[in-house]
């Protein structure tokens, strides 16, 4: 009997109850954030998107685009090449891109949102399946998402 739990059960100082407690806590994840977005039910998370108001909208989306977008800052080299959109006063501007990204965007698989992140507006390059939803909250904030080839 060399579980501490066992042994502590033993002497009387937990209960049952309280060791089940403990376990089901260690099962859970640490922090939601980190869930891979395929691991939701994506019409669950959508229909808790759309129930609750402005500001958790703004943070749920920035942590599913936090987690699962493809133009992270640190692969930013000089390779990189400018991948030109418009934005809504009909002005163009640009972000900075690896090939492979703008390859990603070009073939469909994957589309540039706006977004509300912690410093403001600003654009990044998620999954298509993410930019599709987050255009059913916010329209205005899909700038590109082509044809899947």
């Amino acid at each position: 009997m060399f579980d501490l739990k066992a042994k502590l059960l033993a002497h009387g100082l937990v209960t049952k109850e309280q060791i089940n407690k403990v376990e089901k806590e260690k099962a859970l994840p640490k922090n939601k954030a980190e869930q891979d977005f395929a691991s939701f039910d994506r019409n669950k998370a959508m229909s808790q998107l759309q129930a609750v108001q402005k500001p958790e909208q703004y943070i749920i989306i920035r942590k599913w685009v936090d987690i699962n977008r493809f133009d992270k800052p640190s692969l930013v080299s000089l390779d990189c090449e400018k991948f030109f959109i418009n934005t809504k006063d009909k002005q163009v501007t640009w972000l900075t891109l690896p090939k492979e990204v703008i390859n990603k965007i070009t073939s469909g698989e994957a589309g540039v949102v706006a977004y509300m992140s912690n410093h403001g507006l600003t654009h990044a390059v998620v999954p298509r399946e993410i930019a599709e939803d987050i255009s059913q909250v916010f329209p205005d904030w899909l700038k590109v998402l082509n044809e899947k080839i």
